[in-house]
């Protein structure tokens, strides 16, 4: 059909006169009328085809700025369930409650989505922060000694024989950059689902019984995210060991046995956590 048109075009242009068909090529000598007519078609369809072939390339790009280029940063807000735990102590502290904070960017290797869809990148955090907050209720700081179970499975509190006003409130913080590999597939519009895994150098802070101690701590992160244009949901899992050497004197704590005063006067802490979180991206 539209050839059709094209060459019902064409043909009022030579009939209109010299005037009107200014522009439109000359029959050459031996050439017919209608090889002419010809040829202005498929001249005039190689242009229809490279304008739709360069707005093609325009969507694609702005396609990709929408949901790679536009998308790449993060910032999360996240509830952290976490818990600590310390060799030869009675039990798991586990945490009242918790809140961390992160911002970051994704750096994607390489430009084209692999299958039209998929990218691996490198993660930088610039900046995470996570805090949690417990009750000491094994009296570990207290000096009156561990809590423990009795015979018959119920558990005894220690502050129950002092009167010490209950048990003591322990603060941790930890101040954190991460960086980690990430692989994130876009199924379907703007649909986007993600994996990661992040390494984290951090500041660890712990504060009970008026006292601070502050210690480096490795900690290692692993989860996955599924975002809508701007906003993301996501989880994902925190772990490591941080030794707060100041909260410690030989005396106060009996390791295993094996083990030089040093490292009796510094244990390992594990810290472990479930962050769930709420994310932005732009």
């Amino acid at each position: 059909m539209r050839k059709k048109i094209l060459t019902a075009m064409a043909a009022l242009a030579l009939a209109s006169g010299p005037a009107a068909a200014q522009g439109v090529p000359e029959v050459a000598p031996g050439m017919h009328t209608g090889d002419s007519l010809t040829m202005l078609v498929d001249s005039l369809q190689r242009e229809v085809r490279m304008l739709r072939e360069s707005g093609a390339e325009l969507e694609a790009d702005a396609r990709d700025r929408r949901i790679w280029k536009d998308r790449a940063k993060y910032f999360n807000v996240a509830y952290v369930s976490q818990s600590l735990s310390l060799k030869d102590a009675p039990g798991t502290w586990r945490a009242d409650y918790g809140v961390a904070l992160t911002r970051g960017r994704t750096y994607y290797l390489h430009k084209k989505p692999l299958l039209g869809m998929i990218k691996f990148g490198i993660d930088w955090t610039q900046i995470d922060i996570n805090f949690a907050k417990y009750e000491d209720k094994w009296g570990f700081f207290s000096g009156y000694g561990y809590g423990d179970y009795d015979g018959g499975g119920n558990y005894y509190d220690p502050y129950d024989d002092y009167d010490t006003g209950g048990p003591e409130d322990m603060y941790q913080a930890e101040l954190a950059m991460a960086v980690g590999p990430s692989v994130t597939v876009n199924p379907v519009d703007e649909l986007k689902a993600a994996l990661y895994f992040r390494v984290a150098p951090s500041l660890a802070m712990l504060y009970v019984a008026d006292e601070l101690s502050m210690s480096y701590g490795t900690f290692f992160t692993f989860g996955g995210s599924v975002s809508w244009k701007v906003i993301s949901l996501g989880i994902e899992g925190r772990w490591g060991n941080v030794k707060y050497d100041s909260l410690f004197d030989v005396d106060d704590y009996d390791g295993s046995g094996g083990e030089t005063p040093e490292e009796e006067a510094s244990p390992k802490w594990k810290v472990g956590s479930m962050r769930f979180y709420i994310s932005l991206r732009f």
